[in-house]
């Protein structure tokens, strides 16, 4: 809860109106660290708030993306999927089920590319989860019986 407070006063001190939906958008984000859509999102909220419009869900995520709360994923073309999770990360696609994964380490950092600077980097690792190798293998041992 208190990285909810702290959200809200920052944005509060910028001058942004919080509504009870985009507090509630807020400390789902907070309380659900995986990689949403703005639609997964909306799912989850109007079961609590029926009256929430996915247009907050997309408005409160564009403020929260501006202000450095929540970091857009572009993954698959035109999919966007958001992530809470504060620090920078590189992220594991599953090319079979979709799944995304956070990779703890960090990507390189450099402060610049041929003079131009650089503010965030985004890496993603597209293969094979776990999870997906396991359902293959087992499939593999049954035909064989």
């Amino acid at each position: 809860m208190e990285e909810v407070n702290k959200i809200i006063l920052e944005l509060k001190e910028k001058g942004y109106v919080l509504s009870i939906p985009r507090i509630a958008i807020i400390k789902y984000l907070v309380s659900n660290r995986t990689h949403h859509t703005a639609e997964s999102i909306y799912k989850a909220i109007s079961k609590e708030y029926p009256t929430i419009s996915v247009a907050t869900v997309y408005n409160t995520l564009k403020v929260l993306t501006n202000e450095g709360f929540v970091n857009q994923l572009f993954i698959e073309g035109e999919r966007v999927f958001y992530d809470s999770t504060p620090c920078e990360h590189s992220h594991f696609i599953c090319r079979i089920c979709g799944k995304i994964k956070d990779i703890k380490d960090k990507p390189a950092k450099k402060a610049s590319v041929d003079d131009n600077k650089i503010e965030k980097i985004y890496l993603y690792f597209y293969g094979i989860c776990r999870e997906c190798i396991e359902k293959k293998e087992t499939k593999k041992q049954n035909k064989k019986i």
